[in-house]
């Protein structure tokens, strides 16, 4: 009896740990998006077209922050490409066991993502939308 317990004590223990780690693992990639995403849409509303990605640059390690369960150093990289820029996060999640835990030849608890936001300029856009409000209501009178 006491050998079957010492089974499933550990067996038990085991899982618990498991889906902790499992629980982390959902936690930050659920964040780093949120990051991501965040200062990408923040850097694509500048006025200035060429401040999208040095305001990308600048904020990014302020919002990625401290946040974040059982990872080691959270980086970010900021892509433009023609109106569109987007932000890619990475970061590794530390695992005791890493190997056990992890498939052959696996980028295995490392978390990366991408967010995407077009750049607009919401002044030019305010401007443009009242113009035509204008243009139209002037038609109808």
């Amino acid at each position: 009896m006491t050998l079957e317990a010492s089974f499933i004590i550990s067996w038990t223990v085991f899982l618990f740990v498991l889906l902790i780690y499992l629980s982390f693992y959902s936690y930050d990639k659920c964040v780093l998006f949120q990051d991501a995403y965040a200062v990408c849409f923040r850097g694509s509303i500048q006025k200035e077209d060429g401040q999208v990605a040095p305001y990308i640059d600048a904020h990014i390690q302020k919002q990625f922050g401290k946040k974040y369960f059982g990872v080691g150093r959270v980086t970010g990289t900021v892509d433009r490409n023609g109106n569109t820029t987007s932000v890619t996060g990475e970061c590794q999640v530390k695992t005791p066991v890493r190997q056990l835990f992890t498939m052959h030849d696996k980028a295995g608890w490392k978390i990366q993502t991408r967010a995407k936001a077009q750049i607009i300029n919401p002044t030019k856009m305010i401007r443009k939308s009242r113009m035509a409000g204008n243009v139209i209501s002037g038609l109808t009178e």
